[in-house]
This record gives structure tokens, C-alpha cells and sequence, in this order.
């Protein structure tokens, strides 16, 4: 037993601050003088001498520490701790404290938490000190991008060891169980190397285990917002790249807007319209409906942005106005799109207010086919403007471009211009022709969504997608749509950015995952709207998405005849859309096997311990020393159950301990004098009675305590102390 304050306070320094220093990492340029500090305060926690005592100091040590760094009442603790703990799963760390000083007070708070049970238990309970030192440190390794495994894992190992090592020093008898956590510390490290796990990988990782790459937790995601047609990759694991605290109505968050069909891909081709401060409101903009300058319906978003590396501003719906840029300049482009030249990590958190009208489809069945002059742009179909729906001649006159010698560049485009065509033959509305469209890409046209669609073999890729292979994923899906449109008079465009996430408690967490195209066309009387052709990607709530699997639809369209011959009533989206294939989940399950892996290794090593012990004492022909074996085996059983007996007890003491238990142990006892001081003659048989007794005494004494301290008894330690 280690009986002065130097030596708990010894047993406890390396494991408390490589622990405190574990949690400093994960902090931009932190200060190690205060992960010092919180070191140094743990272990004033083992000055004193008696175990309640250290407990106590614990608690008042980490209470003050609460009233320091996170406020003095319970509702500033309160809201410190939860947003810490709302940022500490989103923010890509490492994190700057003076960005996130809610996040700094929890890491203090948390590294502190480990440190200080530490202190307590370093020295008279080695082996859970140990184990908080591996969590205290693996914690924070979990969550850092490119650690160095080999590393990390070499510190905890020796912090978690130390006080293991310095026990034994002065106890000879933790000798064994410390060996026995030792092979299994080397079993599981032996396990990992064998599976392949390498330096700069984070090993751990708890919210996406993955052995074989770098957390997702510490990634920060750059996208390129343009056409690409040679296929797409998404990570193993999720980043979160935004949170937006929004109403539960599910929006796409956009980012920009593809305008320009040129090359066989839609490009961001867009106009600049101001260049002031964030905070004011946005350009007006001709092609909104007079509805848009009614505050009462617009969209509040407030955004904050997590790992997403971008100059876009992301919002819903059109921008309306804006607000927390300060004064940084903002850019505003047409049609809603706004740029952060400095990017957006000068602009962490904003809020922004969007006009997302939300139609029905039989009022969007009466909107008329009246088109202002500002959209002829997105009636271009490469090299020239098609005539807008409705209008005389209109069919006339784009057959009439697959013929001219001038629009030689988009002839290969003639197979989308007939398909368009034919399936909006009855189509009287242009409501009725986009969902045509987007039902017959969604749904009824055979196409398959596919991340990794075949090369384009001599055709243009979105003609090759219509006409041949029918696979790809949402920048084919939305570029044809986009462009069948136009070839029907219908102002379209492409716009980019991200599905609408997982929305809990207010806010919607939107990952990498959710990066996306769609279909945005215009509507007299309501501006852009969202139509979303990719299979199993349309989850958005308006009715005017999807509208085309929709009764409310179905009813404002009449029969809904104009759905395909086969249509026998409402079908549902779920039914009958391709689901979007997500990375393989049969991958090895190894935030399951690892942690199970290391209790199964711990509880072995410890039962092997007990059982060495046991066998060693045990194996001897001489009667005498075996009855002694059974009397130490029974104590060690009892001391194990929280008894006060010492592991010398005399028979006397261990039956009177018994009866206190409510065991008879006569029997027990009278073989043990015989074998013990009897006649040499008698001397075996009495051992081997001795021997049955006690296996029957530590039976009864099983029944009587319960599985519960069975249990408890089987994980203490007592029975390798003496005292």
C-alpha cells in the first residue's frame, strides 16, 4: 500500500498530465500552462490520506474549477456545457479557444474530469487508474485528423502503466495482475498491427471507427461546384459540414446556381450585382415575384458553418437578406448567389433570410407561361435561345435548329429535344411538363442512379446518359432535366449545394454526404422553384417536389392520365424510386469489436491471474500445504467480496466471518485441523475432504451473495493486497 502523499502524488503525475496534455492538442495553439494547471490541480486531490477524503477533495476541486471557467450560476454552466457539447461533434479540431470559448471551458472541464479520478485511485487502485488513462487520452485522440497511432498509443500505454509499475515497486504481489494487463495491452496492440492499422491514422474514432483512414471527425470538405460527368466519391465516414438551426421544413441549402449550358456542361456563369457589406439586405432582384418583399414569409436560417472549406453563402430558397458577415465584403451575383471573397472561415456564423414559397400544385397548374425578357439567359440551350412554351410556332422552330448548318455544335442534342417532346405531347400547362419530366427521370424511364456511370462511348455525356446507359447520378439527373426544360420553353437551371440533412431539436445537421444537384425552374407568380429528378434524392416536403407521385397533384391535374397508360392512382416515391447507394455498411464493424476486444483481453488476463494464483498454491503432494492452500483460497474468496478478512486469517477468523455471512463452515474447518495437525496417516484423505468442503462453502457463499457482487468480486483486486 502506498502510504504517503509524495507517492500517490507520485503514482498519479505522468497518467494526470499526459491525460491534461491529450486534451490540449485538440486546441489551436493552446496554452500548456493552463492543461498544466488543471494537471496540478488534480493532484492536490492526493494529499489526503484516506480514500472518502481524496473523493471529496475531487468534487470541491472540480466544482471550482465549474465556477472559473464556466460561470457561477447553474444557467451559465448550463449553457456552456451544452453548447460545448454541440460544437465538440461538429467543430473540425483542432479548434481555436477564442473562436469556441464555450468548447475550451468543456475541454478544461473534461480533461479535468479524468484527471482528478486519477489522482484518487493512482495509488491504491492502480488498474482503473489505468483504464481512465486510456479513456482520458483515447478520447481525445479520437477526434484529432492525422494523429500519429503508434505514437498516441505508445503515450497511453506508459501513462496507463505508470502507476501499475509504481505499485508493484512496493508490492510485490501486484506483480501478477500487472504482468497480466501488460499481455493484454500487447495482445491488442499486436491485434491492430495485424489488421493493418498504420501511423497517421486515427485509430479510435468514435463517431466513425475506421482503422484504415484518417477520421472524418477531423476532415474539412472543399467542393467544386460544376458539372462532372466521370463519376463521384464519398468518404467512408460523414463530415458535418453545416448545422442550421431552421424551421422542420425540409429545404435544399444552395450554394449556387449552374446557369450556362456551353461544352456540354452546365458552368457557373453568373453576373455580379453588388458589392457592399454583409449586413443589409439583398439586391432586388427582377425575376422575384411581388410576394418576395413580404417578410411574413420568409425563411430564417441561422447557419453555422462547421468544416465546409468555400466562398459560397449557403442558404435556402432566394436570399433575401443578410446578417453576422460584419463588415466583410460580400459579393452578390444574380439569382440569389452569394460570395465571401475571404471565404467563409472569416464568416463562421450568419443568418439569413430566404423566400421559399410553398405552392400548391393546382395553383401552379394556373400559372401561365409568361416569361420577362431577364429569362431568355436561361432559355439558352448552347448556341442559341429556344422560344418559350406556349408560344406560336415554338415546336417549328426548334426542329428547324437540328437543321441549320449554324447549330451544327448541338445536333447531337436532337435525341433529347424528340424525347422532351414526346412525353409532354399532352402536357397543356408547363407545371404539367416539368413533373412529366421528372417523374420519367425519377421513376418511369428505367434510369438507375449509379456514383460510377460508364465512360461516354462517342455521344455527349448527357445524351449518352438519355439514350444508352441510363446510369449515373444527380449531375446527369439535373443537367438533363435542366436542359429538356429549355428545350421546351421552360426557364431552367441547375443549382447546387446540399439536401436538407437530418433535422433534431431545432436544427438540421447537414454532412458531405448531403452534397447534391437538383432542378431549379421558373414560375409566374412564385420565381424559382425546386423539382428534384435523381432517384431516392427528393425527400423535400413541399408538394411541388416530386409533385408528380403526389395526390394533391394527381387531383389539380384531373385524372393524372398524362402519367403513362399503366398509371393506376398514387404511387408512393419510396416505391418506386432507386434508392441512392451510400458507402458499403459491410465493412468490419470494428467500434464493436475493438472495445469488446479489450474487455474480453482485460477480463482474461484477470481471470488468469486468479487462476495462476490458485494452481501455484494448489500444486503440491504434501497434504499439509494443500489443506493451507484451500484455507488461502477461501480467503482470498471472501477478502474479494469486500470482507475485512486479511488474506492470513486463521481458520478461527474465516468461520467466524462465515457465520456472520450465514454459511456453516464446521465441516470445512474440522477437515482442515485434521489435514493440518492430524495424524501424517489421515493427513490425505483430510486434505482431500478439505478440498470438498470448500467447494461446497464458496457454493453456499454464491447462492447467498447474489450475481451482482459475484460479479463484483470476480473484477476486485483485494486478494492480490495484503492489509
Amino acid at each position: 500500500m502506498v502510504s504517503g502523499w509524495r507517492e500517490r502524488a507520485l503514482a498519479a503525475v505522468v497518467p494526470a498530465s499526459a491525460v491534461a496534455f491529450a486534451w490540449a492538442s485538440i486546441e489551436v495553439a493552446a496554452k500548456p500552462v493552463v492543461f498544466a494547471a488543471v494537471a496540478l490541480l488534480a493532484l492536490a486531490a492526493t494529499v489526503p490520506a484516506r480514500l472518502p477524503a481524496r473523493i471529496a477533495a475531487a468534487v470541491v476541486i472540480l466544482v471550482g474549477l465549474t465556477l472559473v471557467v464556466a460561470g457561477s450560476t447553474v444557467t451559465a454552466v448550463r449553457g456552456v456545457v451544452d453548447q460545448g457539447l454541440r460544437d465538440i461533434y461538429a467543430v473540425a479540431p483542432p479548434f481555436a479557444a477564442t473562436s469556441h470559448p464555450e468548447l475550451h471551458a468543456l475541454v478544461l472541464l473534461t480533461a479535468c474530469a479524468f484527471c482528478l479520478p486519477i489522482a484518487v485511485t493512482a495509488a491504491d487502485r492502480p488498474f482503473l487508474a489505468a483504464a481512465l488513462t486510456v479513456g482520458g487520452i483515447g478520447w481525445p485522440a479520437t477526434i484529432l485528423p492525422a494523429r500519429n497511432t503508434i505514437a498516441m498509443g505508445a503515450v497511453a500505454l506508459v501513462a496507463a502503466l505508470w502507476p501499475v509499475v509504481i505499485g508493484a515497486l512496493r508490492d510485490r504481489q501486484r506483480l501478477v495482475p500487472g504482468a497480466a494487463v501488460l499481455v493484454g495491452v500487447v495482445a491488442v496492440a499486436a491485434m491492430l498491427a495485424g489488421v493493418g492499422a498504420r501511423p497517421s491514422v486515427a485509430a479510435l474514432d468514435w463517431q466513425h471507427w475506421d482503422l484504415f483512414g484518417e477520421s472524418s471527425a477531423g476532415r474539412t470538405v472543399s467542393l467544386v461546384w460544376r458539372s462532372n460527368y466521370g463519376g463521384i466519391d464519398f468518404p467512408p465516414g460523414t463530415t458535418t459540414v453545416l448545422r442550421i438551426t431552421a424551421p422542420r421544413r425540409a429545404l435544399y441549402w444552395r450554394a449556387t446556381t449552374l446557369d450556362t449550358f456551353a461544352a456540354d456542361h452546365w458552368v457557373e456563369a453568373l453576373y455580379a450585382t453588388a458589392d457592399s457589406t454583409a449586413e443589409r439586405t439583398l439586391p432586388r432582384d427582377p425575376l422575384l415575384p411581388i410576394a418576395a418583399a413580404r417578410r411574413a414569409g420568409w425563411v430564417e436560417q441561422k447557419v453555422d458553418v462547421q468544416a465546409l472549406v468555400d466562398d459560397h453563402v449557403i442558404a435556402a430558397g432566394q436570399p433575401m437578406e443578410l446578417a453576422g458577415g460584419g463588415d466583410r465584403r460580400i459579393r452578390y451575383l444574380s439569382g440569389g448567389v452569394m460570395v465571401a471573397p475571404n471565404g467563409l472561415a472569416e464568416m463562421r456564423r450568419y443568418t439569413v433570410w430566404s423566400y421559399a414559397p410553398t405552392p400548391t400544385p393546382a395553383s401552379l397548374v394556373r400559372s401561365p407561361p409568361v416569361y420577362p425578357e431577364a429569362l431568355a439567359r436561361y432559355l439558352d440551350v448552347g448556341r442559341t435561345v429556344v422560344p418559350p412554351f406556349g408560344a406560336a410556332g415554338r415546336a417549328a422552330a426548334v426542329d428547324a435548329i437540328f437543321a441549320n448548318d449554324l447549330y451544327q455544335e448541338i445536333w447531337a442534342y436532337e435525341p433529347m429535344w424528340r424525347k422532351a417532346r414526346r412525353l409532354t405531347a399532352g402536357s397543356r400547362t408547363p407545371y404539367q411538363a416539368t413533373i412529366t419530366i421528372e417523374r420519367w427521370l425519377r421513376a418511369d424511364g428505367g434510369f438507375q442512379y449509379d456514383e460510377h456511370p460508364p465512360l461516354s462511348a462517342g455521344l455527349p455525356p448527357l445524351v449518352d446518359f438519355l439514350e444508352r446507359t441510363k446510369l449515373g447520378y444527380c449531375q446527369q439527373f439535373a443537367g438533363t432535366m435542366a436542359l429538356m426544360l429549355r428545350y421546351l420553353g421552360i426557364p431552367a437551371r441547375v443549382a447546387v449545394g446540399f439536401t436538407s440533412g437530418t433535422w433534431k431539436d431545432g436544427t438540421w445537421t447537414v454532412t458531405d454526404h448531403d452534397a447534391h444537384a437538383w432542378v431549379e425552374a421558373w414560375f409566374a407568380g412564385y420565381g424559382w422553384l425546386t423539382f428534384d429528378p435523381t432517384p431516392g434524392r427528393g425527400t423535400l416536403s413541399a408538394t411541388y417536389t416530386n409533385a408528380s407521385d403526389s395526390a394533391d397533384a394527381i387531383r389539380a391535374l384531373g385524372t393524372g392520365r398524362f402519367l403513362g397508360a399503366g398509371f393506376r392512382g398514387p404511387r408512393s416515391s419510396h416505391r418506386s424510386a432507386a434508392p441512392v447507394p451510400q458507402p458499403s455498411s459491410r465493412r468490419i464493424p470494428w467500434s464493436l469489436i475493438i472495445p469488446l476486444a479489450l474487455i474480453v483481453v482485460a477480463l482474461l488476463g484477470l481471470a488468469l491471474a486468479k487462476s495462476f494464483r490458485r494452481l501455484r498454491r494448489a500444486r503440491t503432494h504434501d497434504p499439509r500445504r494443500r489443506a493451507s492452500a484451500a484455507r488461502a483460497e477461501l480467503a482470498a474468496f471472501i477478502r474479494d467480496q469486500g470482507s475485512p478478512v486479511a488474506l492470513s486469517a486463521s481458520i478461527g477468523e474465516l468461520v467466524l466471518e462465515l457465520r456472520r455471512l450465514g454459511v456453516g463452515s464446521d465441516a470445512f474447518a474440522a477437515a482442515f485441523s485434521r489435514a493440518r495437525y492430524g495424524p501424517p496417516a489421515d493427513a490425505a484423505s483430510a486434505a482431500d475432504e478439505t478440498r470438498r468442503e470448500l467447494r461446497r462453502v464458496i457454493s453456499l457463499l454464491r447462492d447467498r451473495i447474489g450475481p451482482g457482487r459475484r460479479a463484483r468480486g470476480f473484477l476486485a483486486l483485494r486478494s492480490f493486497r495484503h492489509g
